[in-house]
Formats: C-alpha cells, sequence, structure tokens
C-alpha cells in the first residue's frame, strides 16, 4: 500500500515533463530564415525557442547558455561551416540535429555526410514556405527533440541515393556489343544512366528496343525534358539536337541543344560529358570501344571536377580509340575489362558517397 502514492507522484512527475515544451535553438547565418524559423516555432505549443545564432561560434555560447533539446542547423555559415560544426557537436555535447539548408540539390553528398555523422534529419529550405511544409517542419523538429517516430506517413527529409548520382556511357565502333555486356552488370537501382552511341537513329531506336528485351531497366530513347530516376536507362538520339544532362529540382534531367557546325557527331560524347561538369562530383563517366577521339576532352574537364571516370581496356575493346585516347591525356582514372567496368564504376560511386566537397 506504501508504494502506490510513490507511483502515482512518478507518474504525476513524467506528466509534467511531458507536457514541457521542447527547447530549440536556431542555427543560421541568415536574419531572414532566422526570424521565418522563430515564426515557425512559436506557433507550435510543443516547442519552445531558445536561442539562435548566426555562425558556430555564436552557436557554442548558445548551447551552452541555454541547453537545448534540439538544434537546426544550416550548412552554409561564415567560418566554420555546418558539416564541420555539426561533428564538433556530435564529439562534444551529442544532441538531436536536423541539418535544414538550401544545399543539398548544389551538394547531395553533404546530406549523406551529415546523415553520417548523426543528424536527426536532413531537411531542404523550401523556396515559398508552405502551410504543410511548415507543419512538416514543425514535426521534424519535435520527432528529433522527444525520440519520437514522426505522425507524417511520408517522411519527405532528404535520403541521398543513387539518384544524386548519375553515370554517362560514350561508345562508337563495337559499342552495340560492349553496351549489353555493361547493362547487363547493373542493378535495378543503380543511379540513371545515358548513353552516347555513335549510330544513326533508326538503329537506336532498334537497339533500345533490343536492350529493353535483354535487361529489366527501363530503357527508351532520350528525349527533351525528361527527369531521370535511379535504374532507367536512356540513349541519346541521333538527331539535330545533341543531348546533355542537367541537375536540378532533386533530380537529373535531360537537356537537348542545338547541334553545332563543328560537332562531327550526334549524339556527341563530348557533349554530353562536358554538359555534366558544373555537377561533376556526382557524375561517373565511362568511355567504351570506339574509333576516334569523342569523349577524350569532355571526359577531362569531369575529372578535374572531380568525376570518377574509367576507359575500356584496351585487350577488350574491338576498337581501342576513344578509350585510348582518354587514357593518353589522363583523362581516365583507370581501364577495366568490359565485363568488369560497370561493377567497379558501381563500387567507386558508392564510395564515393560519404564524401564531402566543399560548398
Amino acid at each position: 500500500m506504501g508504494k502506490k502514492p510513490m507511483r502515482r507522484r512518478a507518474e504525476t512527475v513524467n506528466a509534467l515533463h511531458e507536457m514541457k515544451p521542447s527547447r530549440v535553438v536556431v542555427v543560421d547565418d541568415s536574419r531572414t530564415i532566422r526570424r521565418w524559423l522563430t515564426s515557425v516555432v512559436a506557433t507550435d505549443p510543443r516547442l519552445e525557442l531558445v536561442g539562435t545564432a548566426g555562425s558556430a561560434d555564436e552557436a557554442r555560447a548558445v548551447i551552452k547558455a541555454t541547453n537545448p533539446d534540439v538544434l537546426t542547423l544550416d550548412i552554409e555559415m561564415p567560418g566554420m561551416n555546418g558539416l564541420e560544426f555539426l561533428g564538433h557537436i556530435m564529439r562534444l555535447r551529442p544532441m538531436p540535429v536536423i541539418v535544414f539548408s538550401g544545399a543539398f540539390d548544389r551538394q547531395p553528398n553533404a546530406a549523406t555526410h551529415a546523415m553520417a555523422v548523426g543528424a536527426t534529419f536532413c531537411l531542404n529550405k523550401p523556396a515559398i514556405p508552405t502551410h504543410d511544409e511548415n507543419a512538416h517542419l514543425r514535426d521534424c523538429i519535435y520527432a528529433a527533440a522527444t525520440g519520437r517516430a514522426l505522425p507524417n506517413v511520408v517522411d519527405r527529409s532528404t535520403k541521398p541515393n543513387f539518384a544524386d548520382q548519375i553515370l554517362l556511357v560514350g561508345a562508337s565502333t563495337g559499342g552495340v556489343g560492349a553496351i549489353e555486356v555493361l547493362v547487363n552488370q547493373l542493378p535495378e537501382d543503380a543511379p540513371p544512366i545515358v548513353i552516347a552511341q555513335h549510330m544513326p537513329h533508326s538503329y537506336l531506336k532498334s537497339f533500345s528496343k533490343r536492350l529493353n528485351r535483354l535487361v529489366s531497366h527501363d530503357i527508351g530513347l532520350a528525349s527533351d525534358g525528361m527527369r531521370l530516376a535511379p535504374g532507367e536507362i536512356r540513349i541519346a538520339p541521333s538527331t539535330d539536337a545533341q543531348t546533355c544532362v542537367t541537375w536540378h529540382s532533386g533530380a537529373w534531367h535531360i537537356n537537348f541543344t542545338a547541334k553545332r557546325v563543328d560537332h562531327t557527331f550526334c549524339p556527341s560524347v563530348d557533349v554530353l560529358f562536358a554538359s555534366a561538369v558544373p555537377w561533376a562530383h556526382q557524375v561517373g563517366a565511362l568511355l567504351l570501344t570506339g574509333l576516334g577521339t569523342d569523349g577524350a576532352k569532355g571526359m577531362l574537364a569531369l575529372r578535374r571536377g572531380g568525376a570518377t571516370t574509367l576507359g575500356q581496356s584496351r585487350d577488350s575493346c574491338a576498337v581501342y580509340g576513344m578509350p585510348g585516347a582518354a587514357l593518353a591525356m589522363n583523362a581516365s582514372e583507370a581501364e577495366f575489362p568490359i565485363e568488369e567496368i560497370g561493377t567497379e564504376m558501381l563500387a567507386r560511386l558508392k564510395a564515393k558517397e560519404h564524401e564531402v566537397y566543399p560548398l
């Protein structure tokens, strides 16, 4: 009988604890974002904003003074960036952290690294916040602070995968057989793949249909504006437009550009490779068998930008022109037999998932 009052007192203490709002600190160098997050937090009785900071140095002092339950952290800040600061937090004062940034579209590997270091969620800053997005952000902050599951059926936090990366392939003479061997090495969740193969357009259409029968991937000709997804293989058409790729809105897209008089080939491997240089760290590039040098210069630009670049080995090529030219100018990191090159490329792309690049 004497133990019951103690149990009731413990239950009362727990209930009072549950009623306490979670203490939030916002770290962002933008005053506008800090004011907006302040207003978002203020509308939720589960949350209490106890401090803000515009840099890592300011954040240290605020965290020490306020002892928050959860932190929202930007990546791009003066001095020490958010990823470095996150590492310090997890070593010295582990706590729930939501990395909240507009940099993930440009640097998707940053989200992978943040999650590996210990971030609870990685969320994109919305361009124009909606009521639903604000509600989702509040739910994420509360879930991170309390260790509870998100009430949303779908967690819209950033979870990087091969959709952040892309595999670009160039081939010419002997390429049909080489590409058939290549695609059979690639799993269905491989990054999106765009192939520039020197062939007349009618043959490319037949080739794409043949590949569709051979493997389970979604294979077809590329079209202007097409959004790409993991497991998809798109073959550049041979028309009056060159096939390029671009990264925006969290995905890769096909972008056609006019064929110029100085373009020897259409599709051009050099043009395809060069189009991805602004996002080179997300790119894997393969040069397969083929006559000539198309693709070597574009591959060199990609490698200098941080791409993973491989060529088909001489012994496995029908014609060693294109991969040979790339190796001669140090555009390819290494060469592999066609039976191994796809598996090797995916292993190298996988290893890059946790790398961090300057923001």
